[in-house]
């Protein structure tokens, strides 16, 4: 039996990520520590359209992410989150967003069905434009198994930091360090 990796280049991979950010009270750090002492991803409404609660993923390869969640883009992908099984998320709910104009999503989708679409507008200066996202969206929290749930964080040390903060058995399959491991800068 053919054993399955995360994905080929450029190939949508068997694990959506979500990533944590820094608030008000913690770090990103903090808050990933909090999701795998919690056992759950909690729903935000923040920047979906409908303002009903989901948890946002990429769908991309590790490669993708290191590439994406670096320093240069720091204001927005903070290097720790948590990855999931895309199989164990659509059993739970999680979906493909549909990008499109605001417009056109209000004319196609039923409103409670609006936390589905992400805004495209090619024509406005700049553009907004998500795609290379690949984001899919899930309604409400995710309880987290730690069979289908990795840890995503900056460095070496940082995974070290998670193993020590559950005494050397995190609540997840694993703790992967994008910087060391895909060495961004």
């Amino acid at each position: 039996m053919k054993k399955e990796s995360w994905a080929a280049p450029g190939v949508c991979g068997p694990m959506l990520a979500h990533f944590t950010r820094a608030s008000k009270q913690a770090s990103a750090f903090d808050n990933l520590v909090s999701i795998l002492h919690d056992g759950v991803l909690r729903a935000g409404s923040r920047m979906v359209r409908s303002q009903r609660p989901v948890i946002c993923f990429f769908d991309a390869t590790l490669e993708e992410l290191a590439r994406t969640v670096t320093r240069r883009n720091r204001r927005r992908y903070e290097p720790f989150g948590v990855a999931v099984d895309r199989r164990y998320a659509f059993r739970h709910g999680a979906r493909p967003v549909i990008y499109l104009p605001a417009d056109e999503a209000r004319q196609l989708l039923p409103r409670d069905e609006l936390w589905r679409a992400v805004a495209l507008q090619l024509d406005r200066d700049p553009p907004i434009d998500w795609c290379f996202e690949r984001e899919w969206r899930l309604p409400g929290d995710l309880p987290l198994e730690n069979r289908h749930a990795v840890a995503l964080v900056e460095t070496w040390r940082d995974s070290e930091a998670i193993y020590d903060y559950f005494n050397g058995t995190p609540p997840c399959a694993g703790v992967i360090p994008l910087r060391d491991v895909f060495a961004y800068a």
